[in-house]
């Protein structure tokens, strides 16, 4: 039996619309074809599980973008293959990710408007906390208009 794995991903947040960062990932992964947040496994060189978010967020989308990321995960998901750790990431604005070959394409999405074919950890990640998400949006989008003045 193979070891349980541990794993970490940030669910980017655009500030000014709210849309959410995700990326459809390759045939060659687990869930071909499935959208999900930008994430992977944890290393040996990683001092956390927000570093190993934070590293394969930046491996993965080819950013150094600029961002706040959560203190704390805003889920941790716990299967019998993997524990998964999803961190919130605040982005001023959308970017265009330079994505790797574990990816086909990414897209910006509205919490309401989400791809029909979401990987089944972040299918049930949205079914659980929608609406927390949604507060955590709507709340960083008045901030953001706020700090506009």
């Amino acid at each position: 039996m193979e070891p349980k794995k541990i794993g970490a991903g940030i669910l980017a947040i655009d500030k000014q619309t709210g849309d959410l960062l995700l990326g459809r990932r390759s045939m060659q992964s687990d869930n071909p074809g499935t959208w999900s947040p930008f994430g992977g496994t944890f290393e040996v060189k990683d001092i956390s599980t927000k570093q190993t978010a934070k590293r394969e967020f930046s491996e993965e989308t080819g950013s150094n973008i600029n961002y706040q990321i959560s203190s704390s995960p805003f889920v941790v998901q716990d299967t019998p293959k993997v524990t998964f750790y999803t961190y919130i990431g605040l982005f001023d604005n959308k970017f265009q990710p330079s994505i790797d070959r574990e990816h086909l394409s990414f897209g910006w999405f509205p919490i309401d408007s989400l791809p029909q074919n979401l990987h089944p950890g972040f299918a049930d990640l949205i079914s659980q906390k929608k609406t927390e998400l949604e507060n955590i949006i709507i709340k960083t989008k008045e901030e953001n208009e706020a700090q506009k003045g």
